[in-house]
């Protein structure tokens, strides 16, 4: 029995350091677990209105199903907000393209892009441009300004409820908001319409 306690002793002195070292594990262990930010998942995660990456200096295109160019779409930088889904364009540019009817064109200093691009929000200096129809006398070329512009991609409709200049080759009228369908090929002015009409006679030319 006395050698038992010797001998528990001498083991106690040789276990010392490692004990000691397995306090000091424990310990760093324990302050790292409290210190370090708890990660959070994805689906805990509160989405914030912040970007989540960007474009510079680029260009878009959606072909149709025979494989010509539906749309055309450029900027100078596009911002993509994790939300939301949506997209903010610097300098935005924007063609559409279909069958038997009039190129459009937008521009503006800023735009806006839902998630699934159905719908184009245009700002500040913003200009629409329709190309001539095949009879020009009948269909002439038409522009339109405004602060503000709203594209709807699918339905192919322009419209804005701000004040509007609206150009359709020699005539010249002003409103308050407009509603363009380039599918019908109508115009609707909204609120106090003025301007000039220019009707051209049917020998072709314009005449007021």
């Amino acid at each position: 029995m006395r050698d038992l306690f010797p001998s528990l002793s001498r083991l106690a002195l040789r276990l010392m350091p490692l004990l000691l070292m397995a306090l000091v594990a424990g310990s760093t262990f324990w302050l790292v677990q409290i210190n370090t930010p708890r990660q959070v998942s994805d689906t805990e995660r509160q989405k914030r209105h912040v970007p989540d990456y960007w474009m510079e200096r680029f260009t878009a295109t959606e072909l149709a199903e025979d494989g010509s160019t539906k749309m055309r779409f450029t900027g100078e930088r596009m911002i993509h907000y994790e939300d939301d889904q949506t997209y903010e364009v610097t300098r935005p540019a924007m063609r559409a393209y279909e069958p038997d009817r009039p190129p459009v064109t937008g521009t503006a200093d800023l735009g806006r892009m839902n998630a699934d691009a159905s719908v184009i929000d245009l700002f500040g200096n913003a200009h629409i441009v329709r190309v001539q129809g095949a009879d020009p006398s009948q269909d002439p070329q038409m522009s339109a300004t405004s602060s503000y512009f709203q594209i709807l991609i699918n339905d192919d409709i322009v419209k804005t409820d701000k004040p509007v200049k609206l150009t359709r080759g020699p005539s010249v009228m002003t409103a308050n908001g407009l509603v363009f369908n380039n599918v019908t090929r109508e115009v609707n002015l909204l609120g106090n319409v003025r301007g000039t009409i220019v009707m051209a006679p049917r020998g072709g030319g314009a005449k007021p």
